[in-house]
């Protein structure tokens, strides 16, 4: 299998948040997919929020969803995977908000495993949802971030996923059951009660990694989960457990991050650096294939393209960019490969003609090509995206050379607003983020030592609270306008 993960944490605008996705720009989206060599997607579907009888517009979200798996099965033959947190489910607020702009940490509960009427109201919840989607191949459960609850143990982790499995096996009896190996439950939960506990904790999730935690859970799960099962992993200590306990034949590799990172401001990102990731070897020894994740889909066509080639047996010196990009629109081959290759080059000189050319094209009659479903039926906002996200590059870079220097900053901080703004209004965007953002921005911005500038930054590295990175945009880009005013 060749799979893809479309993550819906975040509610910003369409085309860019997966939250807001029409049955078309799914069926887009699926086809360019296919014809990359994808056949297996896996959503997030956010169920974790929803309350315990779905809104409205949970219905409909989900509803969406069903329709896009329906064509998912019937034009593409792909397999569609469901991802649940192990025990979030909405709380009393979730019913206030509309599904696409739902904040996930103002409105989740994490359920106690422990408790009768919690866990309950928690399965009932889940088979409301999953009623709506019962046409997909499985669900997946996560074992950390989200979800934990303090003093929880591999055993309850084990029953939570038997249950829900459960649940969703009533509604669709030939469901399968995926393992999403990542940190471990007793290690998430551990560093929940430090977060609590602890106002100087250490924020490192891995620092708190528990020895053996992934043979205990494998163990659990091989006696208590009915076949088909099987297990996404990747990291040394996952590997490491999935051979003690004889699991190799049910692994997929999945490099998490390596199309794009999350959660991160939306940028097209074209670093590179598949082969690192996807050897030979990693992808021989899991059977089941590999999986790749990206946030904002139809900005990550270029590192999209790449997972496939070189999940299928390309490297990089065989790759052809500019073939590709010709398959999205021929005639614009050569500039849009440009713009892909200016965009990490920290030469705004180069970003900014390659913006120029983009923009040129704007407008103008476009032929597709048989990939061009990926551009979600606008080869204009694709066009015109690359271009805005070039020109910001460029002021970044500026400004981080001013920084540097210590000349010219406000002038250059005034050029990054400039281009900054119009880009977030564009794609909506206004949580916190990590990624070429924060390196490229906060960074810089924390060497300012301005007070405003300051009381905003701290608040993305918050783990105590993480409600309070929710809407934090439009309080940095205050703060921006304050220091150089």
């Amino acid at each position: 299998m060749l799979g893809m993960y479309v993550h819906t944490h975040w509610g910003y605008n369409r085309p860019y948040s997966a939250r807001r996705w029409t049955v078309e720009d799914w069926t887009h989206y699926l086809e360019g997919l296919s014809r990359l060599g994808f056949d297996t997607v896996k959503v997030w579907p956010q169920i974790d929020t929803m309350p315990v009888a779905p809104t409205a517009s949970d219905r409909a979200y989900l509803q969406t969803l069903a329709q896009a798996t329906d064509i998912a099965h019937r034009r593409f033959g792909m397999k569609v995977l469901l991802t649940l947190t192990a025990n979030c489910m909405g709380n009393a607020r979730a019913k206030e908000y509309e599904f696409a702009e739902r904040p996930y940490f103002v409105c989740e509960q994490k359920v106690n495993p422990r408790d009768p009427v919690e866990m309950a109201a928690f399965l009932e919840q889940r088979r409301n949802a999953l009623a709506l989607v019962r046409n997909a191949d499985a669900i997946v459960v996560i074992d950390s971030d989200p979800g934990g609850f303090i003093g929880s143990t591999n055993e309850e982790f084990a029953m939570l996923c038997a249950e829900q499995t459960r649940v969703f096996r009533e509604l669709n009896p030939k469901g399968e059951f995926v393992y999403w190996m990542l940190a471990g439950w007793e290690t998430y939960c551990s560093f929940w009660q430090a977060q609590r506990d602890n106002p100087k904790a250490e924020p490192n999730l891995w620092s708190y990694q528990k020895p053996d935690e992934f043979d205990s859970i494998l163990g659990l799960l091989k006696e208590r989960l009915p076949e088909p099962w099987w297990l996404t992993c990747w990291l040394p200590a996952h590997e490491a457990a999935v051979d003690r306990l004889s699991l190799r034949a049910k692994a997929m590799f999945y490099p998490y991050g390596v199309i794009e990172g999350e959660p991160v401001f939306p940028l097209t990102v074209c670093y590179g650096g598949m082969e690192k990731n996807l050897t030979p070897e990693s992808l021989k020894s899991h059977p089941r294939g590999a999986m790749g994740n990206a946030q904002t889909h139809c900005l990550q066509l270029y590192h999209t393209y790449l997972y496939a080639h070189v999940a299928r047996g390309g490297t990089l010196a065989t790759a052809d960019v500019n073939g590709f990009a010709e398959r999205l629109l021929p005639g614009l081959g050569a500039a849009i490969a440009e713009g892909w290759g200016a965009i990490e080059s920290a030469d705004p000189g180069r970003q900014r003609v390659a913006a120029r050319q983009l923009r040129a094209a704007v407008g103008q009659p476009h032929r597709t090509g048989d990939l061009a479903g990926l551009l979600f039926g606008d080869a204009d906002r694709f066009l015109t995206d690359l271009a805005m996200q070039l020109e910001l590059r460029a002021a970044l870079v500026e400004f981080g050379a001013a920084v540097a220097k210590g000349s010219k900053v406000r002038e250059r901080l005034r050029a990054v607003l400039e281009h900054f703004v119009p880009w977030q209004q564009r794609v909506g965007f206004v949580d916190a983020y990590s990624g070429p953002l924060y390196g490229a921005l906060n960074n810089p911005l924390k060497k300012l030592n301005d007070q405003k500038l300051n009381a905003v930054l701290k608040d993305f590295d918050d783990w105590h609270n993480p409600a309070i990175r929710n809407g934090i945009v439009p309080r940095l880009v205050q703060a921006m306008r304050d220091c150089v005013n």
